[in-house]
């Protein structure tokens, strides 16, 4: 794959820049201007003045509509791409903002109060505004089902945490769950046929997952760090690694749902683990028993099916003895960078080290996300920050990623299995299931994040405050 430029740089605050949902247009956000852009020959369509500094944007799913959002000032403001002159705006008031999104429908913005104490749904048709009582404090998003018919919220009243299931037509009252199982409620994740919802409770005493069904109205399993019950058939099932759970995604054609957390590891031993302290479980749909685990080691053993590609810097300019007579910026132009594949066994990989002030903190999965095909998951710990584990989970391998810097983003395309790997720097990294190469991102960006065109054939690259277009072409 190659990366061509298609236009110069566009300033931008803090990566705002996106495109639509249709992919017909782009928006970028500079101080307080919203530009929206054409996506094949990048003319500028509309550009629209903001009360004060954009610090969000977000595209309608119709892509007719963008909203503009200051957290700080609690404004929200809306425009139409088809009717420019019209806008509509919204200010919390004394409840605060903490963030903002659109209804799966376009008809309605959400917002979320300071300390999530309600929720505001406002209606773009009629003005109104209706509210969410007592959402609980640690949730800072909206759990709207796949198809967007409904929404999932967890309540917390005097001590104790449910869910209530609004239907989003309405906004009524559809379905209260009083999950007794769980201590507390840490978690939730829909299927992506929008009929299943997984509640789960991460830190407590008894750790656990339930999977709820919306078409039979009731909790058809129960996956426990040290057993997994299935209602139907009262089944048991020993995880005897997997301690904790923290996060969940499902694959997207539903038939496996993936389970990260930590195992045998004392929370304190997190910090400085040289053992195995991080599981992946896949559970089948049907039965809810673990089909495959996955331990993130420190040491890569011998396994003739994984493939393990490394980073590699070749001075090509300057010798040792006068690079360090030149900043960091000249040596990485002076630089080539290269992923080989690496044959040698056993291959240590780089264990992160907290600094005092991140001491109290837990080491925590920031990526497990599969691809648009459902056979591979990209995985990523804090413990291991700079390595990007690859999972076929069909033919259970691994590939693995050992880079230099931090990953700090790693980007499935929306189309295929093909992945771009962010590490703060001026270059990028691609994996597809035949290699792994190292991208030169031109105009020295240094790139934190990215955005996919929906067709899977442009990117939008974010710096700082910088971000540009590139075409991909397939070599």
């Amino acid at each position: 794959m190659s990366l061509e430029v298609e236009n110069d740089l566009i300033r931008v605050n803090n990566q705002l820049c996106d495109f639509s949902r249709d992919g017909r247009f782009f928006a970028t956000a500079y101080q307080t201007n919203l530009t929206i852009r054409d996506y094949k020959k990048f003319d500028i369509i509309h550009s629209f003045v903001f009360p004060d500094i954009i610090e969000y944007i977000e595209w309608s799913r119709n892509s007719e509509y963008i909203l503009c959002a200051n957290i700080k000032k609690t404004i929200v403001q809306v425009y139409s791409i088809r009717y420019p002159e019209w806008k509509y705006k919204l200010t919390e008031g004394s409840a605060g903002l903490e963030s903002v999104t659109w209804s799966p429908d376009s008809k309605y913005i959400l917002t979320l109060s300071d300390f999530n104490i309600q929720i505001s749904i406002w209606s773009l048709e009629n003005q109104s505004v209706t509210h969410i009582q007592n959402v609980k404090s640690s949730f800072n998003k909206l759990y709207f089902t796949p198809d967007g018919n409904k929404l999932a919220v967890v309540v917390s009243i005097e001590g104790n945490n449910n869910i209530e299931i609004y239907k989003t037509d309405t906004w009524k009252l559809s379905k209260k769950l009083i999950c007794g199982r769980l201590n507390s409620i840490d978690g939730l994740c829909w299927s992506p046929n929008s009929e299943l919802l997984c509640i789960w409770s991460s830190f407590s005493n008894e750790m656990k997952l339930i999977i709820y069904s919306s078409t039979f109205e009731k909790d058809i399993a129960v996956f426990h760090p040290a057993q997994t019950v299935n209602l139907s058939e009262m089944e048991y099932t020993n995880y005897k690694d997997l301690k904790g759970i923290e996060n969940v995604t499902w694959m997207p054609s539903g038939q496996l749902l993936a389970v990260a957390g930590f195992n045998e590891m004392d929370q304190s031993a997190l910090l400085f683990c040289y053992e195995k302290c991080c599981t992946v479980v896949l559970l089948n749909h049907v039965t809810w028993k673990s089909l495959l685990q996955l331990y993130l080691e420190p040491v890569i053993s011998e396994n003739y099916l994984n493939k393990v590609y490394e980073e590699r810097v070749i001075q090509s300019k300057f010798s040792n003895k006068n690079a360090i007579r030149v900043n960091v910026v000249n040596i990485s132009k002076a630089s080539t960078f290269i992923v080989e594949e690496k044959s040698e066994r056993p291959i240590n990989i780089k264990i992160g080290r907290k600094n005092i002030t991140e001491r109290l903190s837990i080491a925590k999965f920031d990526i497990l996300e599969f691809s648009s095909c459902g056979q591979y998951l990209a995985v990523k710990h804090q413990l291991y920050p700079t390595t990007l584990w690859i999972w076929n989970v069909i033919d259970d391998y691994l590939d693995y990623l050992l880079l230099e810097n931090t990953i700090v983003a790693a980007r499935w395309n929306p189309t295929r299995a093909h992945l771009l790997v962010f590490c703060e720097c001026m270059y990028a990294f691609e994996w597809t299931p035949y290699n792994a190469n190292c991208l030169t991102i031109p105009r020295n960006i240094t790139v934190l994040d990215a955005r996919w065109h929906p067709r899977g054939n442009l990117l939008l690259l974010c710096g700082y405050n910088k971000a540009i277009i590139y075409h991909i072409e397939d070599k």
